[in-house]
C-alpha cells in the first residue's frame, strides 16, 4: 500500500510540471500568433491535456475488454470537471486574491464562451438518448459532426481576447532559439504527461482494487480525478494569476470534447450500456452547466459559483462510496 501511495504522489508531481510547462507554452505560442484565450483555452488546451483519457479509454476497450470503464469515463469526465475541477479553480482564485496576484474575486470571461456552454447544456443530455432507444451509430456520427462544426464556430471567433503578453519559454533560458524552444517545451511537457499519467492510472486503479471499489465507482470518480488533473492544473494556475478566460475555457474545452467527439467514439466503439451512475453524472452536469452559462452571459463568474460544483461532488462520493448505491 505505501508503495502504491508513493507512486501516486510522484505521478501527480510529474502530471502537474508537464501542466506548467504546457500552460507557460500554450501562453507563449497565443500571443506570438495573436489568437484569442477563448480559442486557445476552449479548443488547443483540451486537445493537448485530454490525451490520458484518450489512452484510458482506448486500452479499456480494446486492450482490457473492459467497456463499462471506457463508457464510464466519457461520463465522469464533465461530471468532476463540473464539480471538483470548477471549486478547485475557484479555491485557487481565493488564494490568488489574497496574495494579490488577482484583482478580484469575480471571473471575467469572454462572452464567447457561451457557444461551449451551449453546446454542453444541450448536447451532453442526449448522451443517454442512444442507450434507451438506439440508434448508435446515427447519433456517434451527429455527436461527430456536432465537434467538427464547433471547431468552426470558434475558429472563426479566434481573436476574441487576444493575449497581448506572456512571459518566455521556460526552455529560452537553456535555448535561446524561439521556434526550437516551442518544440522541445511541448515535447518534454508530452513525455512528463505520458508517463506521468500511466503511472498515475496504474496507481489509482490498484488502490482501488485494494480498496475494493466497483468498476463504474473506478470509472466515474477514480480514473476521471486522476487524468483530469493536467487540464484541471492548467485552469487552476489559470485561475490564480488572473487568466480567466484561460482558465474557464481550458475546463469547458474538456467537457465539449465528452459532449461531443467522444460519445461519438463511444457509440460507435461500444455498445453504450449505462446505468444510474452515469445518469447522475448527466443531470449534476447539466445543471452546473445551466448554471455557468447564465453568468458567462453576464460575462462575470463570482468565485461561489465555481464552488458551487463542489456539493455535487461530496454528494455523488458519500452516495457511491459510503452509501454504496
Amino acid at each position: 500500500m505505501i508503495e502504491t501511495i508513493t507512486s501516486l504522489l510522484s505521478s501527480i508531481v510529474m502530471v502537474f510540471l508537464a501542466a506548467m510547462l504546457f500552460v507557460n507554452t500554450i501562453e507563449y505560442v497565443g500571443c506570438r500568433f495573436a489568437l484569442g484565450s477563448s480559442f486557445i483555452g476552449a479548443i488547443i488546451s483540451p486537445l493537448f491535456t485530454s490525451f490520458p483519457e484518450m489512452v484510458v479509454f482506448l486500452v479499456a476497450v480494446f486492450v482490457a475488454k473492459e467497456e463499462t470503464i471506457g463508457v464510464g469515463t466519457i461520463f465522469g469526465q464533465p461530471f468532476m470537471a463540473s464539480s471538483l475541477s470548477y471549486g478547485l479553480v475557484g479555491l485557487a482564485a481565493i488564494i490568488g486574491y489574497l496574495l494579490r496576484k488577482r484583482d478580484d474575486l469575480i471571473f471575467e470571461v469572454d462572452r464567447s464562451l457561451i457557444i461551449p456552454y451551449a453546446f454542453i447544456t444541450i448536447l451532453f443530455p442526449l448522451t443517454i438518448v442512444p442507450s434507451l432507444i438506439g440508434f448508435h451509430e446515427i447519433f456517434g456520427l451527429i455527436f461527430l459532426a456536432s465537434y467538427v462544426y464547433y471547431v468552426w464556430m470558434m475558429y472563426k471567433r479566434r481573436l476574441a481576447e487576444i493575449i497581448e503578453e506572456a512571459d518566455d519559454l521556460y526552455i529560452c533560458r537553456i535555448i535561446p532559439h524561439p521556434a526550437l524552444s516551442i518544440i522541445i517545451q511541448i515535447l518534454c511537457s508530452a513525455i512528463l504527461l505520458y508517463i506521468g499519467s500511466e503511472k498515475l492510472v496504474e496507481s489509482v486503479k490498484e488502490l482501488a482494487l485494494q480498496t475494493g471499489i466497483s468498476e463504474m465507482g473506478l470509472a466515474l470518480v477514480i480514473v476521471p480525478a486522476a487524468t483530469a488533473i493536467p487540464e484541471t492544473a492548467s485552469a487552476i494556475i489559470w485561475g490564480y494569476r488572473g487568466r480567466d478566460t484561460l482558465s474557464i475555457g481550458s475546463l469547458v474545452g474538456e467537457k465539449i470534447l465528452y459532449s461531443t467527439f467522444y460519445p461519438g467514439l463511444g457509440l460507435l466503439l461500444t455498445s453504450w450500456v449505462l446505468d444510474n451512475h452515469a445518469y447522475m453524472s448527466v443531470v449534476a452536469t447539466t445543471i452546473i452547466s445551466f448554471v455557468l452559462l447564465y453568468y458567462i452571459a453576464k460575462q462575470r463568474i463570482p468565485v461561489y459559483i465555481l464552488c458551487f460544483g463542489l456539493i455535487f461532488f461530496v454528494s455523488y462520493v458519500i452516495l457511491v462510496f459510503v452509501l454504496h448505491i
